[in-house]
């Protein structure tokens, strides 16, 4: 018989800190698939014309991702985990394993389509400030050493600008929505310095909660 999988969601905006934890999550819970991205499932920009920053093309939309592609991986790894190689890891075995946990990232991943919320059995939202977001987005993509302290690090305004106009005024359109479906919101000083304690604890209640009703 295939493992049961519980599906674990994790929502917020760009720069929250979600990947980080998801990642985390993987490890910590010997899952034999890595992340799943929802950024895995973009297939086209949309033209835009912005007030401020102009004719841009953006990936911030809904309509720029391939949703059902997305359902449809997650209904194959509900069915039989054991047949989808996508996503697998190479060291850990699926064998004799009688719950196997996925963890799905994104930041529409909560205000997409009621139809995707309701597979994850853990629906989290990392709630978290534009200026944090702004910052670790920036790190990301100039790839600066994790050595370099923040105070050190210099936004430029050109990343300041389309991240502050575009970026993050798209997340604010869905974040009420988000935050609607997420079951727990951790604020960013609940996991600053990547501290997961009062992550970790509340995921571990809710996975003997949920495997206690199966």
């Amino acid at each position: 018989m295939s493992p049961e999988v519980i599906f674990i969601g994790i929502a917020g905006p760009s720069g929250c800190g979600k990947t980080t934890y998801a990642k985390h999550l993987v490890h910590r819970l010997q899952s034999p698939f890595i992340v799943i991205g929802l950024d895995d499932f973009f297939y086209c920009t949309k033209t835009i014309e912005h007030p401020i920053l102009g004719r841009i093309r953006s990936f911030e939309e809904p309509e720029t991702l391939h949703v059902e592609s997305l359902v449809n991986l997650l209904q194959s790894l509900k069915q039989h985990p054991e047949n989808v190689t996508r996503y697998r890891r190479g060291d850990i075995s699926l064998t004799d394993k009688k719950y196997i946990y996925v963890v799905v990232e994104g930041f529409l991943l909560f205000g997409l389509s009621d139809k995707l919320t309701s597979m994850f059995d853990v629906r989290i939202f990392f709630d978290s400030n534009m200026a944090e977001c702004r910052l670790r987005r920036f790190r990301r993509r100039s790839k600066i050493a994790s050595q370099v302290p923040d105070d050190q690090v210099q936004v430029t305004t050109d990343f300041q600008q389309w991240f502050d106009y575009l970026v993050w005024e798209e997340y604010l359109k869905r974040r009420d929505l988000q935050m609607s479906k997420a079951e727990k919101i951790f604020h960013s000083d609940q996991y600053r310095n990547r501290d997961y304690t009062q992550l970790d604890d509340y995921l571990d209640a809710r996975l003997i909660e949920i495997i206690e009703k199966k």
